[in-house]
């Protein structure tokens, strides 16, 4: 019997499964199965896990019609033998010494579960990587020690992310946990998280990291807009389950009230624009709803979250109409431009990056005034100082992306001045 059983969901993933494999096979310890689950892939995905079960004995393939991730997943659990079950995306892979450390952590402290920090990782047009180190939380006291999350419920608030870590499927079989079954991929490991940390009486978080979470495969669902209701369905299904246990602990309602929320912000900015409306008006009503009820709370909101609630509680269809408005300013705003430079690599020019990236007409570049020698990315984007980017002084649209009359604006409207940029605006207005 394998002491450690990896489960490993495979969609359509042929460029990056040969990495992901040779990651796990690759393991300091040996001593485990992995089953990959090929839910109805298109692509080569089937045939390249295949050669790998040819020159492995621990690599099991099991192909089947598409289902879902929910579905699959629920059945590599079923199917698992080992002690300890580890989950591993397709698109991502594990340093060599990820699964040994795990291991010595649940064996020495008869852990329910151990999870550790991550890295975001992004691939480069020229084969290069870069990774990012992730923290699970700032609190650097919820490190290296045994946690009851019912006990310290701020654990519930660290990443709910469920392959960096290690779970007892003793555990896991014990409290019947099984993933939601709904269709696609999309959630489904935010009802997995909470009820493993429900159940769980010791849970440690590792201030280390060992997992690549890729962060740019076009494919991936975090990517999706059209997904609209996935996560609702994955919160009414959080909800059920504390009803179902006739749990009476009003801070777990409001956790759970707490991350369906943010889910909700977090999707209407992804959304296609057709299905923003409606998007906004399910907010509007199940805010009220579970204020009504008692399990609403938005302590846990920063000031601009609360005050982005407020607006769609009073008025859905203005706060979108707004909304539309805005994009609509932007697109305007660019319009006759090819290249846009947003100069500015904070608030404002976070938010105007993911706006016009998704414009795939238009390239983007985003710069400061300077580096001070160091190479930077913002997503798989490499930051540029704005001299470099000179040569396209007269040919493109610099977005100042400060605050506008700020320090700060007046220093870069200054640089651009000196660098002999044609054409610059200010984020009022391009909206």
């Amino acid at each position: 019997m394998p002491e450690i059983s990896i489960l490993v969901p495979v969609y359509n993933v042929e460029t990056y499964l040969v990495k992901c494999m040779d990651s796990i096979l690759g393991q300091s310890f040996s001593d485990f199965e992995v089953f990959c689950m090929d839910d109805g892939s298109t692509d080569t995905s089937g045939c390249i896990l295949d050669q790998y079960a040819k020159k492995d004995g621990r690599v099991q393939v099991i192909h089947k019609k598409n289902t879902g991730y929910g579905h699959t997943m629920n059945q590599a659990l079923q199917m698992a033998k080992g002690k300890y079950i580890g989950i591993v995306e397709s698109d991502d892979y594990i340093a060599k010494d990820m699964y040994k450390e795990l291991y010595q952590q649940m064996e020495e402290l008869q852990l329910d579960i151990v999870k550790t920090d991550y890295y975001d990782l992004w691939s480069h047009e020229d084969g290069t990587e870069e990774i990012k180190y992730h923290s699970l939380t700032e609190n650097k006291n919820m490190y290296n020690r045994v946690i009851e999350p019912n006990q310290e419920m701020e654990s519930y608030f660290l990443e709910k992310f469920t392959w960096n870590a290690l779970y007892r499927r003793s555990f896991l079989v014990k409290n019947q946990i099984q993933y939601n079954e709904t269709p696609g991929a999309s959630y489904q490991d935010n009802g997995f998280w909470f009820q493993t940390f429900y159940y769980a009486k010791k849970v440690m978080f590792l201030a280390k990291a060992f997992y690549r979470y890729k962060q740019d495969n076009p494919n991936s669902s975090i990517h999706s807009t059209q997904k609209v209701y996935a996560m609702k369905s994955e919160y009414d299904f959080i909800h059920h389950f504390l009803e179902g246990h006739q749990e009476k602990e009003k801070r777990l309602y409001q956790i759970g009230f707490h991350f369906r929320i943010r889910g909700y912000m977090y999707t209407l900015e992804q959304v296609a624009d057709s299905l923003k409306l409606e998007l906004a008006q399910t907010m509007a009503k199940e805010c009220k709803q579970y204020q009504e009820w008692g399990e609403a709370t938005f302590e846990w909101m920063t000031e601009e979250e609360r005050k982005l609630i407020e607006q769609i509680k009073e008025s859905p269809e203005q706060y979108v109409k707004k909304k539309l408005a805005e994009k609509e300013a932007i697109r305007k705003g660019i319009e006759g431009f090819s290249h846009v430079i947003i100069y500015g690599a904070g608030y404002y020019g976070k938010r105007a990056y993911h706006f016009l990236k998704k414009m795939k007409e238009v390239k983007v570049d985003m710069a400061v005034t300077t580096l001070d020698g160091k190479k930077e990315y913002y997503y798989s984007d490499q930051i540029k100082e704005i001299q470099e980017l000179q040569e396209y002084r007269e040919s493109s649209l610099v977005l100042l992306a400060v605050k506008k009359d700020s320090p700060a604006y007046k220093e870069m409207s200054k640089k651009l001045e000196e660098l002999g940029f044609v054409h610059k605006k200010d984020s009022e207005e391009v909206g």
